[in-house]
């Protein structure tokens, strides 16, 4: 993607914006990949800084750029620019043991380096068979030892990529992903306890809010993904539960409006508004706070995509949760 292009597609942001007379604009840019590092600093920071000055704060405009990066071959050099544009944090993909021992020493020292820097480091995790060998409270320990602010946990799904095998190879039931972040959250609470720093838990937190929200809080509804070639998508399901990209327009050819009001996307939210007609979502009384923000059927005789069984659990402790919050619960991560 060209930083021309990039910019083009701000300027058509920064005008609906302007015709909907739309005072106070947040913006998270979510650079991701993919290793979004790989297109070298400069080339970045080009990027970022079209990004800002179309985004201007005279405007209302709070801009945010966080970058999700493997780190393993991350330099130094990097760190200034995660502190500058990204407010002094920054994401790294954490999978365990799954990509080798190799891989992780490498990954232990980026992340040791960043933190040493001065940098907030997030981890950001697909739930997978090694994670769970290795167990949730050990994982949560390692990661407050290498000094990780906050954490996310995500269930893995099944897509295109992953067919060739990989996915019956590490994913888990949403069974076992319940249990983890069960165990994970008691670990949280033991850790918190002793007076121990402790990483937060994206899934946690965001469950446990939801409550002060409306009920389409957690659809996708102020969230696209925009591809190099000028598609604004967001996954689909299609064979039940396996994802891919469902586009909604082109900025290079339309106007945002157009994107936002095509018929495309206006079927995809009313599709999520009504859990894509999930009886099951349905009938629930979390479907306002599960984790399951692009709704899909559920697996047969295994615990929901929404996780209930750990929302059941984790609703239960929420006293104990903030029993022992203090002032860190200011995690944003889900």
């Amino acid at each position: 993607m060209s930083p021309d292009f990039l910019e083009e597609a701000c300027r058509k942001i920064d005008a609906y914006w302007d015709s909907r007379n739309i005072r106070k604009r947040t913006v998270v840019c979510y650079w991701y990949g993919g290793e979004p590092t790989s297109m070298g600093i400069d080339v970045f920071k080009d990027m970022a800084d079209r990004i800002n000055s179309v985004f201007d704060p005279a405007k209302g405009y709070e801009v945010k750029h966080t970058v999700l990066t493997s780190l393993v071959s991350v330099r130094d050099d990097w760190f200034p620019v995660f502190d500058q544009y990204g407010l002094g944090e920054f994401q790294t993909s954490y999978d365990g043991d799954m990509r080798g021992g190799s891989y992780m020493r490498k990954w232990e020292r980026r992340v040791r380096a960043a933190v040493d820097y001065g940098l907030s480091v997030s981890t950001i995790s697909v739930v997978n068979r090694e994670l769970l060998e290795q167990g949730p409270a050990w994982t949560l320990d390692y990661l407050a030892d290498l000094g990780v602010k906050e954490t996310s946990w995500l269930p893995f799904m099944w897509n295109d990529q992953n067919s060739n095998g990989s996915y019956d190879d590490y994913a888990p039931t949403m069974s076992s992903w319940s249990e983890f972040m069960t165990g994970l959250t008691e670990r949280w609470l033991e850790r918190r306890r002793s007076d121990l720093a402790t990483p937060e838990i994206g899934q946690m937190r965001f469950i446990l809010s939801q409550a002060e929200r409306g009920g389409l809080a957690n659809i996708a509804g102020q969230t696209l993904f925009l591809m190099p070639n000028g598609d604004f998508v967001l996954p689909d399901y299609r064979e039940g539960w396996k994802e891919f990209m469902r586009p909604f327009g082109n900025i290079l050819d339309q106007d945002f409006a157009d994107i936002l009001a095509s018929p495309a996307r206006r079927k995809y939210l009313r599709r999520q508004a009504l859990r894509n007609g999930n009886e099951d979502c349905l009938s629930c009384p979390h479907q306002d706070k599960c984790v399951m923000e692009f709704w899909k059927d559920n697996r047969e005789g295994d615990d929901c995509f929404g996780g209930r069984r750990y929302i059941d659990w984790l609703l239960d402790k929420s006293p104990d949760v903030a029993s022992v919050s203090g002032s860190r619960s200011s995690c944003t991560l889900y």
